[in-house]
């Protein structure tokens, strides 16, 4: 087997595989072994070709034509295909121009050339080539120009205590930091008449290596697009809590804050030109970025600059695909097990999303190529997802998931996230708790690629750790956040990174900047579609399922301890501490009930009706986090245990009730989220006591 045992320490059974008899091990690691075989780069590089041939933006005619190919593809495979379709409140560029007014006039430019070596880049529609940026306002801004950093919040409040004023001025801000929302969000909030984004070469051009074509790091025309969506929900900006159907009610979009400056991408060609003029005082040492001259707060009277930006937002009709393997023992209207990975791209999007959309392709054909081979059905149905408009703020999942939120609470086992997932040998995982031996033992499974000696992607991924890799949390920026955030679905993002340089967003994250800076070989890809094409047969086929029963409140303690050590005259009169005692004796509780759970699936005494109770039963477990009142200041969101941060899009707020807390120094919210929290262990600790009477009455064998 590809599997570097030694490595694994004292461990007596392969990680993951602790619910199977010693009879059905190895039967199980010969399986393990035919789906890594299964996925292959020339499958991979055929899906490639089917999605990212062509531009395909949410919404336009080539986003159609790559929705009727992953419907046939998913035909093909013989699985169930719905093409669900939402109407949702896009945006779409009309014009833009930059012009450097003072000290002299310069016409900047806004669009990206063809490079040598990519005929994908010689595009004769100019808004295709044009960088803009969803959701800007629309109009005419003139003024002096302002450098804000990252244009984090933090960096705002700097610029007022060094007394530079940003009202009326053309904020330039860098990319990097935070979500470019808020890059937008703040810079209006501070009275700025319109931004500019722009990509600077310390971050991710030439300060980083060579540049495309010769290299893969954004050369000086390299714009990266986006969406500055920043609302207090997820999904369709018009219809929170509903399904964005044709029909839906919606809010007036006068009424919502989205960005009402002008707001423009530059590569940093464009962006040298308006900053080398300027003559105001020196930016702090973190602030200076990678271009040959001294980076300043102000540019002064003698910097000027006319930015103009024209969009238009509407209704557009887009949509996602969904293909299923039926499950034995789920119910008809369960998803099950989910695989997710979205189709839109702002252009050709070959590394984002569609190398992890090839990567979810190629484990549907590998899960259904296993089954209709076996002759059986997994227990537990496999759900496989293609969603549109993720770009311009995870829409179509969001829309899916809120028109189907109760068959997801009772029926929805785990979801896998596949964004944008395939660009190196590197393996990264951000996890619900409850996923870590299942995300263990599926990595241990499958080989490193171009490792010698042999070793598996659990040992590469360990490196030279004593301990097994714990994954991050999972925060904002892709589709898995309207399953934890709506219906606390345990989820997991997997990836793969490293490879030297980055497209992102841009006309050249093409076919042939893939091939030539990822590979042609496709190993990346095949790395993560394998570790999940195992993970998802075993979810799928395991006698229950496979999730950590003593994680999550471990989880809690860790996380509540840490808040804990950082704010004590806060939570500590709230609480905290009783409630961290709490959780760990839970995780001790539950972590040896999940070890008689196993015992009992190994020694084979849990028919399927006792199966399928105990699978009803690890929902709950799951469950148990949901808050319908939701966060403070956010009732959206309605997990307690994670959601993405306030100020930045991207990072993780672990105890998101605590963290707006810590965040405002607010004693009453503090002593209202420690409650609620207490009320999730309680509810946690009802599950688990029936799960213990269930497996007292369960028959020995």
């Amino acid at each position: 087997m590809l599997l570097s045992i030694l490595a694994l320490g004292a461990l007596q059974t392969p990680p993951g595989l602790d619910l199977w008899s010693a009879d059905d091990v190895e039967a199980r690691r010969g399986r393990d072994a035919a789906i890594v075989r299964s996925v292959t780069p020339d499958h991979l590089r055929e899906w490639h070709d089917l999605i990212a041939s062509r531009p395909h933006a949410a919404g336009s005619e080539g986003d159609a034509q790559v929705i009727a190919s992953i419907a046939a593809a998913f035909d093909a495979m013989g699985l169930e295909v719905r093409v669900h379709r939402f109407t949702a409140y896009l945006s779409r560029p009309v014009s833009a121009s930059l012009r450097l007014t003072a000290p002299s006039e310069v016409e900047l430019p806004l669009t990206e050339m063809a490079v040598p070596g990519s005929t994908y880049s010689e595009l004769d529609d100019d808004l295709l080539r044009l960088g803009w940026n969803a959701y800007s306002g629309s109009g005419v801004a003139e003024g002096e120009v302002v450098y804000a950093n990252h244009g984090r919040k933090e960096d705002f409040e700097e610029l007022a205590k060094l007394g530079v004023d940003c009202e009326g001025k053309i904020v330039l801000a860098r990319y990097g930091g935070n979500f470019r929302g808020y890059k937008a969000k703040f810079a209006e909030a501070a009275g700025a008449a319109g931004l500019i984004i722009f990509t600077d070469p310390m971050d991710s051009g030439y300060g980083r290596g060579l540049e495309t074509p010769e290299g893969g790091w954004a050369n000086c025309d390299q714009i990266q697009r986006g969406s500055l969506k920043t609302l207090p929900w997820s999904g369709d900006p018009l219809t929170p809590g509903v399904e964005a159907t044709a029909e839906a009610a919606r809010l007036d979009p006068d009424d919502i804050a989205l960005p009402r400056i002008p707001v423009q991408p530059v590569g940093w060609q464009a962006a040298a030109q308006l900053m080398a003029p300027m003559e105001g005082a020196s930016v702090p040492k973190e602030w200076q970025g990678g271009m040959p001259f001294r980076y300043r707060l102000e540019g002064g009277s003698g910097v000027r600059v006319r930015l103009e930006v024209q969009q238009e937002r509407s209704l557009v009709e887009t949509a996602n695909v969904l293909g299923t393997l039926r499950g034995s023992l789920s119910r008809d209207a369960a998803p099950g097990i989910i695989v997710g990975a979205h189709h839109d791209a702002w252009v050709y999007g070959a590394d984002d999303p569609t190398s992890g959309t090839i990567a979810m392709l190629e484990t549907a054909r590998t899960i259904t190529g296993q089954a209709e081979a076996s002759g059986v059905a997994p227990r537990r149905t496999v759900t496989f997802a293609a969603w549109g408009a993720e770009e311009h703020g995870i829409i179509g999942s969001c829309e899916w998931v809120e028109g189907n939120r109760q068959a997801l609470i009772e029926g929805a086992d785990l979801y896998i996230n596949l964004d944008a997932a395939a660009s190196g040998l590197r393996l990264g995982v951000s996890a619900s708790p409850s996923l870590t031996s299942l995300i263990h033992g599926a990595a241990a499974a499958v080989p490193q690629p171009g490792a010698a000696p042999e070793i598996s992607a659990l040992d590469a991924w360990r490196g030279e750790a004593d301990d097994l890799p714990e994954p991050g949390f999972l925060g904002g920026g892709s589709d898995h956040v309207s399953f934890l955030a709506l219906c606390s679905i345990p989820s997991a993002s997997i990836s793969a990174r490293g490879a030297p340089g980055t497209a992102y967003h841009s006309l050249y994250d093409d076919l042939a900047w893939y091939r030539r800076v990822v590979g042609e070989d496709y190993r990346s890809a095949s790395l993560i579609a394998r570790i999940t094409s195992v993970a998802v047969d075993r979810a799928s086929t395991a006698p229950v399922l496979p999730l950590d029963l003593g994680r999550p409140a471990l989880a809690l303690a860790r996380a509540a301890t840490t808040l804990l050590r950082a704010e004590p005259e806060l939570f500590g009169p709230a609480g905290l501490e009783a409630l961290i005692q709490r959780a760990e004796e839970q995780a001790a509780l539950a972590a040896a009930l999940g070890e008689s759970l196993r015992v009992a699936a190994r020694g084979g005494a849990l028919d399927d009706a006792r199966c399928t109770m105990v699978d009803e039963l690890l929902r709950g477990l799951e469950r148990a986090w949901l808050s319908e009142p939701g966060l403070p200041g956010r009732p959206w969101y309605r997990n307690l245990y994670t959601a993405p941060d306030e100020s930045s899009g991207y990072a993780a707020w672990p105890l998101p009730g605590l963290q707006k807390a810590a965040a405002d120094s607010d004693v009453r919210i503090a002593e209202e989220q420690v409650a609620r929290l207490g009320a999730v262990l309680q509810r946690r600790a009802g599950c688990l006591s029936a799960l213990r009477v269930l497996l007292v009455n369960a028959p020995s064998r």
